[in-house]
């Protein structure tokens, strides 16, 4: 008799989809830094590279949203997040309109 192997498994699932967060995560923050050099250095405005970046979270936080997944404390996560974003963005936006 001849044992079968077993090609794919909870752990080999699990270790793709760990390869997948950090190519996603890769893939996000140099799209991000991209935006930044784009913007800062040849004065673009490149709308098109972040909006890549905006509608991938959405399309992650929808598809979390209708999984169930998210617990009590999201929603606080959310806001801390966009306030830290917001006055981050707030600061970068003064600092190249006056002293650049």
């Amino acid at each position: 008799m001849s044992e079968k192997m077993v090609e794919k498994d909870e752990r080999t699932t699990f270790i793709e989809n760990i390869s997948y967060k950090f190519g996603y995560i890769f893939i996000t923050f140099a799209l991000l830094l991209d935006v930044v050099y784009r913007s800062f250095m040849q004065n673009e405005t490149p709308w098109d590279l972040l909006l890549l970046v905006i509608v991938s979270g959405l399309v992650i936080s929808l598809y979390q949203y209708k999984q169930k997944i998210f617990g009590k404390t999201w929603i606080k996560t959310f806001i801390y997040v966009f306030a830290v974003a917001f006055i981050i963005s707030f600061i970068v936006v003064f600092i190249k309109k006056f002293f650049l």
